[in-house]
This record gives structure tokens, C-alpha cells and sequence, in this order.
């Protein structure tokens, strides 16, 4: 047993095969908070993306269960490009 416990952890992800910036807040191993932003401007992504999309959470927190992948980003960029889709029609 670690003596270490990760309380909040945000990470900025660079997905290249999705060519998209991805914010990702994390209480302990639950997400709280999510964003993206497609390009590859790290400094315009930093200045407008850094915070929480309230709908894209609450999206993927209704779909998470029934997606695919190797890993939980793998679900969270299905379900970015299921969110856009979902909100272009």
C-alpha cells in the first residue's frame, strides 16, 4: 500500500490520431471534468478549454458503460466524436 493517495489530478492529453487537445479533471479515479478542443494551438486550448463542459460530461457519463477501447481515453475520444455527431444533427 502506497503512503501516496492522488486527490485531483487534471491532465492535458494530445491525441494525434483524433488531432484534438483533451482536458480530463479527475477526483480520485472518477472524472469530473471534461474538454476538448480540435488543432493542434496547446496555448489557445490553454487559454479557452481548460475548464469543464458541463454537457460533454453529462454525455459521456450516460454512454461511458457502453463504449469500447483499450483504455478510458480510447472511451473518452469514442465519446467526444459521439458528442459531436450527436450535437451537428
Amino acid at each position: 500500500m502506497s503512503e501516496y493517495e492522488l486527490i485531483e489530478s487534471i491532465e492535458i492529453v494530445w491525441c494525434n490520431q483524433d488531432d484534438r487537445y483533451v482536458y480530463i479533471k479527475k477526483v480520485g479515479d472518477d472524472i469530473v471534468g471534461l474538454n476538448f478542443m480540435q488543432g493542434e494551438e496547446l496555448d489557445i486550448f490553454k487559454k479557452w478549454y481548460m475548464l469543464n463542459d458541463p454537457e460533454l460530461l453529462k454525455f459521456y457519463r450516460a454512454i461511458h458503460l457502453y463504449l469500447g477501447g483499450k483504455c478510458e481515453l480510447d472511451r473518452i475520444n469514442q465519446a467526444m466524436w459521439a458528442y459531436v455527431s450527436y450535437r451537428n444533427d
